[in-house]
């Protein structure tokens, strides 16, 4: 790697420290522009070279000149790909773009281009209207429906319950957090420290499994790790998950200032209040009193496991592993009293959701090369993946 290239990527890797506000605060007024801040900074790698393309999928040998271009309607390259065309240095490594997963299944990843993961957050939030308000997605809403009902009638026993269980095992509820060092810092009127707390008791480390600095330290390993071995699979997986978690973090944000249900321990009366469309002075005085539903932790979990399990379908581990965490984060959170069993289902869809379409448009599905015998032109377009 060129001494150029290894400072830039270390320096994106120092900038990224700056998105944890983005998913940690609830403070819209410092979030959002720490987020927006560290995605402008984060967007600068170049394009994938182009040195390669679909005639030798697999063989790792750039395709020669005359080689005839697949159907551009089934095999348009990914959102992702940039204008912008880097040359492979002589000596130098090519990036790696296609990936087997599975016999006849081949993904072709574009390297990130500059500021695209920026404009991805709006495409992601015009898309998902469109992606999942369908007739066929009727018996999954229903059921998100009835299941949401469900757990609202059944709110307090399951807390209690849950409570109980705690104080069966010697779990302790209470939230407790140890600072290990504080920066203040500021971008423009709004407070954006950098800070970094550890849990001080088991239910807290429990919690922290949704803290922002969790999700951050995966999608920093997952941006180092495709910088250093020029993984276009790897840098597309980090910012894939940037993506999903802060176009999942707006909708939750806007959800939780519309709802404005209070917090298990600030409830004044069976099940929480819910105070709509709160002001917005009101809301910042007093955040637990209104952000109970739907749940942003559990939604960013459910994001970040679909987008690395989507990327990585070969390590069927992924998922299991990622939903036992995601259930221990739950019952963490029934625990300590800041959510209520209800607030996860939606939570849990909108991260999945939003990390599906992250995934369809950070990648393409490479078509098998089929014999001309039969008339064939030897290109096979598949299916748009769904």
């Amino acid at each position: 790697m060129a001494p150029g290239e290894t400072g830039r990527g270390a320096s994106r890797l120092v900038i990224l420290v700056v998105l944890i506000k983005s998913i940690r605060s609830r403070h819209a007024g410092q979030w959002l522009p720490g987020a927006f801040w560290a995605l402008l900074l984060l967007g600068t790698a170049p394009a994938q070279a182009r040195g390669f393309t679909y005639g030798n999928i697999g063989a790792g040998h750039p395709a020669p000149a005359d080689t005839a271009a697949p159907p551009a309607a089934s095999l348009a390259l990914p959102a992702d790909s940039g204008k912008l065309k880097v040359k492979v240095k002589p000596g130098h490594r090519p990036w790696r773009t296609d990936y087997t997963v599975a016999p006849g299944t081949t993904w072709h990843y574009e390297r990130p281009g500059q500021l695209r993961w920026l404009l991805h957050i709006p495409r992601d939030l015009g898309q998902f209207p469109g992606t999942y308000f369908k007739r066929d997605n009727v018996p999954a809403f229903v059921a998100l429906a009835l299941g949401s009902a469900a757990l609202y009638a059944a709110d307090d026993q399951i807390i209690r319950g849950a409570q109980n269980f705690g104080r069966a095992v010697n779990l302790d509820r209470a939230d407790v957090q140890k600072n290990l060092f504080y920066i203040p810092l500021h971008i423009g009127s709004s407070k954006v420290p950098l800070e970094f707390k550890v849990p001080g008791n088991l239910n807290s480390a429990f919690y922290f499994l949704g803290d922002g600095w969790t999700h951050l330290s995966i999608a920093t390993s997952f941006l180092a790790y495709g910088i250093i071995k020029k993984d276009n699979r790897a840098s597309q997986t980090a910012t894939q998950l940037g993506e999903a978690i802060l176009s999942t973090g707006l909708v939750v944000q806007t959800l939780k200032r519309t709802t404005g249900r209070q917090s298990p321990f600030r409830a004044t009366q069976d099940r929480g209040r819910w105070f709509f469309l709160p002001s917005y002075g009101t809301y910042q005085g007093n955040v637990s009193n209104y952000d109970a539903f739907p749940t942003g932790h559990l939604a960013t979990a459910m994001a970040t496991v679909t987008v690395i399990a989507e990327n990585y379908p070969e390590h069927r581990y992924i998922r299991p592993v990622g939903y036992g965490l995601m259930g221990v984060l739950g019952y963490a959170m029934l625990n300590n009293g800041v959510h209520w069993a209800s607030d996860y289902p939606l939570g849990i869809a909108l991260g999945y959701g939003f990390a599906k379409i992250a995934v369809r448009n950070g990648r393409t599905r490479v078509p098998e090369p089929t014999g001309p015998a039969a008339g064939a032109t030897g290109w096979q377009a598949p299916p748009h993946p769904k």
